[in-house]
């Protein structure tokens, strides 16, 4: 039984692969006097922030990065977008009882200032900086899942990326592909309602 919803953050609940485009660029430019082109980023979108260091700011340090993050995100706020499903999503699993936790390769501190822009309400947030490997290593999913109680073999985390399959799989979570191939493949978000406790049934398995 599914007793916990696991969400990624972007390309699930929110689209902001422009605003991190225009971040990292001003990042690398401030911080390493560097240049990140579309294909650099692209390369490594959703590594985490420790992979970021690597790739975009040699010399500079985690925490360094992550404060940078922290303090210009909603400086390109006007590029996010909101995925309309997401509120109503939350909403209907929020009044089935039915706990939801964020867990996103994002900075912790920076997900929970996304999520009050976005106006997006969820029980917990397990950001990429509140363990000790972001996904794809699976501590993210067994952090979530001991947050609200449950173990991981009843939470169905919902992602977009491979990282996201990877992780679910290494936590022994059930895996919600919104576009991609998982346990259940969603079109949209709306459909993760029928997988939800009391719901589950064979319209919402993959139809592959």
């Amino acid at each position: 039984m599914i007793r916990a919803i696991l969400f990624d953050l972007d390309g699930v609940l929110i689209q902001s692969y422009e605003v991190w485009f225009e971040l990292v660029k001003a990042a690398a430019r401030d911080l390493v006097g560097g240049a990140v082109s579309r294909g650099d980023f692209a390369a490594g979108w959703g590594q985490g922030i420790e992979a970021d260091v690597e790739r975009f700011f040699p010399g500079r340090s985690v925490a360094e990065v992550e404060r940078y993050y922290d303090a210009h995100f909603l400086d390109h706020a006007p590029h996010l977008m909101v995925n309309p499903d997401a509120t109503p999503v939350l909403r209907e699993l929020r009044s089935r009882g039915i706990p939801t936790v964020l867990v996103t390769n994002t900075p912790g501190t920076l997900a929970r200032e996304i999520l009050r822009a976005a106006e997006l309400a969820l029980d917990a947030v397990v950001g990429g900086t509140d363990v000790a490997h972001a996904k794809p290593a699976p501590d993210m999913i067994v952090r979530a899942a001991e947050l609200v109680g449950v173990v991981p073999a009843e939470a169905l985390v919902v992602g977009d990326t491979e990282f996201d399959r990877a992780a679910a799989r290494a936590a022994g979570a059930k895996f919600a592909g919104l576009g991609i191939e998982g346990d259940y493949t969603l079109r949209h978000l709306g459909e993760v309602l029928a997988l939800a406790p009391g719901q589950l049934s064979s319209k919402g398995r993959d139809r592959r």
